[in-house]
């Protein structure tokens, strides 16, 4: 299907200007003082939140760190928690 370039053209965006390019207007301005900006520092740090931990993991934790349940792995560690863990 050949679209003459005509038509083509009018569709989308127009094609740049050769012919006659736009005049460029220079304006002098006058030099102002540069005006350096001053960072500011906070005088305080801002200490962050900590976490509120799971009381659920704290106690798996604690049931880990026993002497009978050295060497399990997490699912039997888990599966002792269970037992004795109350909210």
């Amino acid at each position: 299907m050949n679209i003459p370039i005509k038509i083509k053209r009018g569709r989308g965006r127009p094609k740049k200007s050769v012919i006659n390019p736009p005049e460029q207007n220079i304006v002098e301005t006058p030099e102002e003082p540069i005006i350096k900006k001053v960072r500011k520092v906070n005088p305080e740090p801002v200490a962050k939140q900590t976490r509120k931990l799971n009381r659920w993991v704290e106690h798996c934790a604690e049931v880990k760190n026993r002497k009978e349940n050295v060497g399990k792995s997490y699912r039997e560690i888990l599966k002792i928690a269970k037992l004795d863990y109350h909210k």
